[in-house]
């Protein structure tokens, strides 16, 4: 038996001891001590039921989602969608996801279109150049005039081929392949297209009105829509009639004075590969304009297709202000 006692000192010589069992305290504790092991156990038990159901809960929707993504990931179908939802995160994440499809579906698109469009223009002249060929293949049976005449549209021909091909690698480059951003003197870049469109085409008259005028762009993509704007403008343009060419207030207009758009054709002038009924006869592939905006769209300019009012066709593209902290310096107007 276990015993608490005490000791206390009465008088000299003379002390008294009082002692008392324990056992008592001890069944107390013992008895606390099993009712804190079945509720600690309890609790411990309790937490992790609820834990395993909250978090159960909380993962569903992001099993359901993992699930739902792998589903059509395997089914290589971009035109699925996944249910959006609510706006906690798996639904915003639903809609970022789903944009995203939107973006690739659109760039898929976009790349078809582009290669149906490529093999319905390519095989015209290829089967041309094919037949003059073959003519020539036999130089014995047509005459030495209709021989040169066959190879200088075999020449014609191959030159309007590799420029069909050079207008589609053009027209399938991507908007995010601005990698070369500098300051640009737009000026510059319009008066050498004038100069080559000059030297190429010596029968045209150019008419040019100029300001210095610096934007943010890659020059080599400027120039391919400087020079696709002119060369639009040498094909429609008569004879004995100016080309226009304004360069002022960020704003670029290039003006000619032939037929102008037609009401039918106005709205798919700058659609890939259009080509009016009047054109069909001329050479060409239909994607100048086409890259024209889209090289507008990459520097965030605004491009737009009008008929002057005297008669002509009116293209313009506006540029942006330049990034903050640049400035265009003083402007200054030339004629050329």
């Amino acid at each position: 038996m276990q015993l608490r006692g005490i000791t206390a000192a009465m008088a000299p010589g003379v002390a008294i001891e009082l002692a008392r069992p324990v056992d008592e305290i001890q069944s107390v504790l013992g008895g606390l001590g099993i009712v804190l092991l079945i509720v600690t156990g309890t609790g411990v038990a309790m937490g992790a039921g609820l834990g395993w159901l909250v978090s159960g809960r909380a993962l569903r929707p992001v099993t359901a989602f993992t699930g739902e993504t792998e589903a059509l990931a395997d089914a290589g179908d971009l035109s699925q969608r996944l249910p959006e939802g609510g706006d906690d995160e798996i639904g915003r994440l639903a809609r970022v996801f789903n944009a995203t499809l939107d973006q690739l579906e659109a760039s898929a698109e976009a790349q078809r279109r582009l290669v149906a469009d490529a093999s319905h223009e390519l095989r015209t002249p290829l089967a041309s150049l094919r037949a003059n060929v073959e003519v020539l293949q036999q130089p014995d049976t047509i005459p030495p005039d209709e021989h040169a005449a066959l190879l200088r549209d075999v020449v014609q021909q191959t030159d309007e081929l590799g420029a069909l091909v050079s207008d589609i690698a053009h027209a399938g480059e991507r908007a995010q392949a601005m990698e070369e951003i500098q300051d640009v003197r737009l000026d510059e870049i319009v008066q050498a297209s004038i100069e080559r469109t000059r030297r190429l085409s010596p029968g045209i008259v150019v008419v040019a009105s100029l300001s210095d005028t610096v934007v943010d762009g890659v020059p080599e993509r400027l120039a391919r829509l400087v020079a696709n704007l002119l060369d639009n403008a040498v094909k429609w343009n008569p004879q004995g009639k100016p080309i226009e060419v304004h360069l002022h207030d960020r704003m670029l207009s290039v003006r000619d004075h032939g037929r102008g758009f037609s009401d039918k054709d106005l709205p798919h002038i700058f659609d890939r590969f259009y080509r009016s009924t009047a054109a069909r006869g001329m050479p060409g592939s239909g994607l100048g304009l086409s890259i024209v905006r889209q090289v507008a769209d990459m520097h965030g300019a605004t491009v737009t297709a009008a008929n002057a009012p005297d008669g002509g066709a009116l293209t313009t593209v506006l540029f942006p202000p330049l990034s903050p902290g640049e400035d265009d310096g003083p402007a200054e107007h030339r004629e050329v």
